[in-house]
């Protein structure tokens, strides 16, 4: 999977500037794929020399100009390309810190991974929490741009965003536990 394709993606639900679709994809895919604005704006100016997207200029008084990107049919044709060609794996990439630090746990005092797992639980809730108002917003379909079809496909992986960051917290809840109860044996 490719920021590029993301990008084509986001782009055939409306055109949108840099900034717009950064937000987007805030909102909706973040769970599962994030980019930088300084890379949506990097592989904008890709896309654009490709033939994959143009942009257009929007004056704006006293302010800015808007610089809005809109898929063009060679684009279109790049992601459903892409859709239907087989992924080059299906797992998903881990390079994971808070594991790899978990890993070498025995190095530090339990209470600084206990302190670190509390924070990760804290974002994990946090995640929690917008993807269900993401879902409410598909569940209404009030998500601007987004119809009945796509909210269904959406959904999909808001589900699958769900149970993985719900997998998380129990994980951290569980290892908090045993990280508790272990210190508590060796006080004994």
């Amino acid at each position: 999977m490719s920021l590029r394709h993301a990008m084509l993606g986001l782009l055939t639900f409306k055109p949108m500037t840099g900034y717009e679709l950064k937000s987007v994809f805030d909102n909706s895919i973040n769970h599962f794929w994030n980019a930088q604005l300084s890379q949506i704006y990097r592989e904008l100016g890709g896309l654009e020399d490709k033939g994959h997207i143009v942009s257009r200029v929007e004056l704006q008084h006293g302010k800015p100009d808007k610089k809005i990107y809109s898929i063009t049919e060679e684009g279109d044709s790049e992601l459903q390309r892409w859709l239907e060609s087989s992924p080059k794996t299906l797992s998903m990439p881990m390079r994971d810190e808070l594991t790899l630090r978990v890993f070498f746990g025995s190095r530090v005092a339990a209470k600084e991974l206990i302190y670190i797992l509390q924070g990760f639980i804290r974002e994990r809730q946090e995640a929690l929490a917008a993807l269900r108002f993401i879902g409410e917003c598909l569940d209404g379909f009030m998500c601007e741009g987004t119809h009945a079809q796509d909210a269904f496909y959406q959904k999909l992986t808001l589900v699958r965003g769900l149970k993985f960051f719900a997998a998380d917290i129990e994980w951290a809840e569980e290892s908090i536990e045993q990280l508790e109860r272990r210190e508590r044996q060796s006080e004994d």
